[in-house]
């Protein structure tokens, strides 16, 4: 017994006092113990406690995880484009009949287009009637065509590839010599030769410019020259004879560089070839069975799906003479825009089959411009250096990309120069400078002979 009423328990030894007390717990404690008990609840007890601060975090946090969630499941594809549905019904959905003329059978057998050539059966099909954007598809379509001409193909007996540059826009560097150099050393050189045509006003700007001069010593007047373009005279006899459209030109010499294209395939035939682009030196013989336009890129672009950065027509085409129909007879375009390009070509492409004339073909994207598709399956940026991260895998795989197809269109960008360990010098203008330093070769042997 303890001093006070209190008593002793024993535990192993121990002796523990017990408090005695007469109070007996209430549901929610000791009475008399409320004041103590809710100050340690209120202790223990966690708050939250919402701010615009906190709700702005957790949604951040949120956004990082969907984001994260979808770039590694999921392709997210978006690509918007706003067009006038007034622009739209006149420029696009109409489709006028044909000109009377344009394939007029006695208007062609009076020209100088090549009929055996038109009419010949082609051994090569250049499209897979598919947009191919998935893969290596295109690359490996491009592939199964012949790297030459094989005996049974049917072709002109000589190929003139066409480019033109204005000089009073920008002056005239290695990187547009690349291209000529590309076309002259690595093209047939029985079969092949380039004009580069100019404005008249630095014609003999460019006639005397050293690189031009190193180009004209190098592989001749027979298979390279300087020409003025004179577009008034080139329009003789054309549904764009002494039209005022011929005049017009832009900064970006898109107009008339668009209508160029045109009058010089009328009035020669050949390839045409943006001075924006590159050969790679696959031979380009194998695509002159047919006439062509390119794909624009692999998404199929509804109301622009073709491009003229290189095409290939014969010499008086009628499909060139429904294009400058169409030219005269529309209203002028409009600056900045592609509508002497590949609207232009859309527009008489639709026409032609409403009219059930056989069309043009369209040669896939990729032929000539394998950049413009999707970033798993396209060539990589040609103004970037290579990426640590390709390895064997990748580079085997970026090599057989280059060498199934025949051109890189660079889309301008002429401020840009190649990375000296970028793909594009590995791949193509070494083989470019190989090609060169071998043409200089055997030239000197067959002049020591």
């Amino acid at each position: 017994m303890l001093p006070g009423g209190g008593s002793t328990v024993s535990v192993s030894g121990f002796r523990l006092p017990l408090q005695s007390s007469s109070r007996k717990p209430s549901l929610l404690g000791w009475p008399g113990d409320s004041t103590k008990h809710d100050k340690r609840s209120r202790r223990s007890k966690t708050t939250f406690k919402v701010t615009p601060y906190s709700i702005f975090n957790y949604l951040v946090g949120f956004a990082a995880f969907c984001a994260f969630y979808f770039y590694w499941y999921y392709e997210l594809h978006i690509e918007i484009q706003v067009y006038s549905k007034g622009w739209i019904k006149t420029a696009v959905l109409a489709t006028p009949p044909p000109s009377s003329t344009c394939f007029d059978p006695a208007r062609i057998e009076q020209s100088l287009y090549n009929k055996t050539l038109a009419s010949a059966p082609a051994f090569v099909d250049v499209h897979a009637g598919m947009r191919m954007a998935t893969g290596m598809d295109c690359f490996n379509f491009a592939a199964t065509l012949p790297e030459s001409p094989t005996p049974e193909m049917v072709l002109p007996k000589h190929t003139i590839f066409h480019a033109y540059w204005r000089a009073d826009l920008l002056p005239l560097s290695r990187r547009q010599v690349s291209l000529l150099h590309s076309l002259l050393a690595m093209q047939d050189r029985e079969s092949t030769s380039v004009i580069l045509w100019t404005n008249a006003d630095v014609t003999k700007h460019l006639r005397d410019s050293p690189l031009l001069t190193e180009i004209h010593k190098l592989y001749g007047p027979d298979r390279f020259e300087v020409r003025e373009i004179n577009k008034k005279l080139l329009a003789i006899g054309t549904p764009l004879e002494g039209s005022p459209y011929l005049d017009l030109a832009d900064r970006r010499a898109w107009i008339d560089g668009d209508l160029v294209r045109i009058l010089v395939l009328w009035e020669k035939g050949g390839i045409w070839v943006d001075m924006d682009t590159i050969m790679t030196g696959r031979d380009m013989r194998v695509l002159g069975e047919s006439e062509w336009v390119t794909q624009w890129d692999c998404y199929d672009k509804v109301y622009q799906p073709l491009n003229g950065a290189m095409m290939h027509f014969y010499q008086h085409s009628p499909y060139l003479c429904e294009m400058m129909h169409v030219m005269s007879t529309s209203k002028p375009p409009r600056k900045g825009t592609t509508d002497w390009g590949s609207h232009l070509y859309h527009k008489v492409w639709r026409s032609l089959v409403a009219a059930k004339v056989t069309p043009f073909k369209i040669l896939p994207y990729c032929f000539t411009d394998g950049h413009s598709c999707r970033l798993d399956n396209r060539l990589p940026n040609p103004f970037a250096s290579r990426d640590y991260t390709w390895g064997a895998g990748r580079g085997a795989e970026l090599r057989k990309k280059v060498e199934s197809v025949w051109a890189v269109h660079l889309h301008n960008q002429w401020d840009k120069q190649f990375p000296k360990k970028g793909w594009v010098r590995t791949l193509i203008l070494e083989k470019v400078r190989v090609a060169v330093d071998a043409y200089r070769r055997k030239k000197k042997e067959d002049g020591l002979r």
